[in-house]
């Protein structure tokens, strides 16, 4: 049986990062999205206006928020992995940091969306 669990957690663990990788990747394109978007606008208007700046912050957000999500999918996973005291302590502190934020970014594009 314990064979067989450190055959699962080989599988599991590189799956782990590459999930990481993705929800980091989607964070790097929102930002590279939001940028874009950003000089786009600053060459087609010289002055930016509040709504302009909102809908960037919204898209740039809801990237963040998907990579967020993304990696507590990926903290969940190694958690049944590692079952150790430590791990667990470490990783519900991560996931719940993480849940935290993505709950109050949810909140703040939800805000900035009902503006525009």
């Amino acid at each position: 049986m314990h064979e067989f669990s450190e055959f699962i957690i080989s599988i599991f663990n590189p799956i782990t990062e590459i999930i990481d990788l993705i929800a980091i990747l989607f964070m790097l394109w929102g930002l590279v999205k939001a940028l874009f978007d950003y000089f786009v606008l600053r060459i087609k208007n010289k002055t930016l206006n509040s709504s302009d700046i909102r809908v960037i912050r919204c898209h740039i957000g809801s990237y963040l928020l998907l990579g967020l999500e993304i990696m507590i999918v990926a903290d969940v996973i190694t958690t049944v992995l590692n079952q150790t005291k430590d791990d667990l302590i470490f990783l519900g502190g991560i996931v719940i940091i993480r849940t935290i934020l993505s709950y109050f970014l949810n909140k703040e594009i939800g805000e900035m969306e009902s503006d525009l």
